[in-house]
């Protein structure tokens, strides 16, 4: 057997933008030891890269609960029943402990992606034609307030709770809540974008809102006694990859970050933003997709202590 001529023992990740001819080693800083040269790959198929910048094999799976057509799978954990809802097809659905499903909702559009925002003990949902919420096992519709100037929210391609508001993004428009409601009033409610509204994403200052460009969303003073006192900074000029954003601690991002801090995937690359509206794009000149059309489902999955943003696109 031939000896090998070189081994190859840390790894920064995919770069799928430079000429795989002319990928080079990074530096990198590995505990006491100093600096090592980090391999970039060009794929990285069933594994994992971990902290030490050190490559394993990633589990595999079971299939549990079987399905014809499923997508936007919802888990709150701090739900202490463990909630869990998705869509089949048509129908809304609950995961039950014992791997069983129980039906909530029938006649949805097909395909068309359901977005959650939870409070309390109530859980709305909306997905461009449909909106309403779940609570102790029974679904329900929104009721008219029958307030002068005040209607319900409407459906959107989006939902999102900030500060005891909800939000709901309808085509390039945001409806805004009145305080612990939900209804708006429609002389005020809203803030319009340019284009569609493909992402809402809360941090606990404010809110990361892409329509075209990503903007981040705040109030100078308090919601509840201004809630038309929306402002709206300019991020970003990558369009967002919709359904790729996740919130997760800022201590598990690099070298640390105060707070909770968002994650989202772009057609440029991977961005992070902490909770003052800063963003950068973490992955610059290493990650890009292929192609400029996708929609995404994203989660942070936290093993054993170490800590991905996992992203499946299609």
């Amino acid at each position: 057997m031939a000896d090998a001529i070189a081994s190859l023992g840390y790894f920064s990740g995919i770069n799928n933008v430079d000429d795989h001819i002319r990928l080079a080693p990074l530096p990198v800083k590995v505990g006491a030891g100093g600096y090592k040269a980090a391999y970039p790959l060009t794929r990285a198929r069933n594994v994992d890269i971990d902290n030490t910048y050190a490559i394993s094999s990633r589990d595999g799976s079971e299939l549990l609960i079987p399905g014809k057509d499923v997508h936007s799978a919802w888990n709150d954990g701090t739900f202490t029943d463990g909630i869990c809802l998705f869509v089949d097809g048509t129908s809304l659905f609950l995961w039950n402990f014992d791997f069983t499903v129980t039906e909530l909702l029938s006649g949805l559009t097909n395909t068309a992606r359901m977005s959650y925002a939870s409070v309390n003990d109530r859980v709305y949902m909306t997905n461009g034609t449909y909106i309403g919420y779940y609570s102790k096992l029974e679904m329900h519709s929104l009721r008219n307030p029958n307030m002068k100037f005040k209607v319900p929210l409407p459906s959107g391609q989006l939902i999102a709770y900030f500060k005891g508001h909800f939000l709901v993004a309808q085509g390039p428009v945001v409806y805004i809540a009145d305080a612990l409601c939900d209804h708006y009033d429609m002389r005020t409610g809203f803030v319009v974008f340019e284009k569609d509204v493909t992402m809402l994403r809360p941090v606990e200052n404010g809110i990361y809102a892409t329509a075209g460009n990503t903007y981040y969303l705040y109030v100078k003073k308090d919601f509840a006694d201004d809630p038309d006192d929306f402002k709206k900074e300019f991020v970003l000029s990558s369009e967002v990859v919709p359904g790729s954003d996740v919130l997760i601690d800022g201590k598990y991002v690099g070298d640390g970050i105060e707070g909770f801090v968002a994650i989202w995937t772009t057609f440029e690359g991977v961005c992070v933003g902490d909770n003052k509206g800063v963003a950068s794009m973490v992955t610059v000149g290493r990650y890009r997709l292929r192609h400029k059309k996708a929609i995404a489902a994203a989660t942070i999955r936290n093993q054993n202590g170490q800590v991905h943003y996992l992203a499946t696109l299609e």
